[in-house]
């Protein structure tokens, strides 16, 4: 607990994000990567190793564009920074809570390393809001990247939904939009990547796919796979059952999306 409230205390967070709730999960996310380091390095190592060859993919293509825009960076526990500054003259870090990381990161690469505090799902403000309408856009001459935000996004707006009262079938689809919206917006820019949560792993049970049917929507809109690897989110000792997720990086790179 006092782990939590030192790194809670160190967050600079979205005064609508914090509402519902965002800033103490950003804080309970930071120590939960400090104890599981171990278990974790593995992850973080392959969501750094995508984002920089989705990167290297783009800085190469004829219309390559010299600024990133990186979506769920806050922490900077899994952006290779320094990597990606050989490859754009700005990078912009888009999330609603930001630690001390990336703080030091705006000193140590003045000019070139900014926070932008934004809520990506348009949504935070007034849940009321659709979905559909209020994701803004993303720039169009970035490199935009989404890391490990898709299934994030409507688990605290659909929790505050079901506690007024809201109809479970209703606060399903909302979330689903919000995720809709999340993806149509990323495919809107020409250089893209997505990481996401693609399936949940149990011990001694099938693979339960987290977003059916996306791989088979990013395709149809020229994303090309990239690596899949495991991530286990919940090592034994850490919860009655181990469970983890099959983590998957889509990229686009240009028009071809390849």
């Amino acid at each position: 607990m006092i782990e939590e409230l030192i790194a809670w205390a160190r967050l600079d967070c979205l005064p609508a994000a914090q509402r519902l709730g965002l800033r103490r999960e950003a804080a309970a996310l930071a120590v939960r990567h400090r104890r599981l380091r171990t278990h974790w390095a593995e992850h973080i190592a392959q969501t750094r190793a995508a984002l920089l060859a989705a990167a290297r993919l783009s800085a190469a293509a004829p219309d390559a564009p010299r600024r990133a825009w990186i979506m769920g960076a806050g922490l900077l526990q899994d952006v290779p920074l320094p990597e990606l500054l050989c490859l754009f003259d700005q990078i912009d870090l888009v999330d609603v809570c930001f630690g001390p990381a990336a703080r030091a990161a705006i000193r140590k690469y003045s000019g070139r390393v900014r926070c932008v505090r934004q809520d990506v799902s348009g949504v935070l403000e007034d849940l009321s809001r659709d979905p559909r309408r209020a994701a803004p856009a993303m720039p169009a001459d970035a490199w935009c990247a989404s890391v490990n935000l898709l299934s994030q996004l409507p688990l605290l707006p659909c929790a505050t939904l079901l506690e007024r009262g809201e109809a479970e079938s209703a606060v399903e689809r909302y979330g689903t939009a919000i995720q809709q919206a999340h993806i149509d917006a990323l495919g809107r820019v020409p250089h893209a990547c997505l990481i996401i949560e693609y399936a949940q792993t149990r011990a001694n049970a099938p693979d339960e796919v987290l977003l059916p049917g996306l791989p088979e929507h990013l395709v149809a809109d020229g994303w090309a796979a990239g690596p899949r690897w495991h991530w286990p989110l919940n090592p034994a000792g850490e919860t009655i059952e181990p469970t983890g997720r099959t983590m998957q990086a889509w990229w686009r790179s240009g028009d071809a999306g390849s």
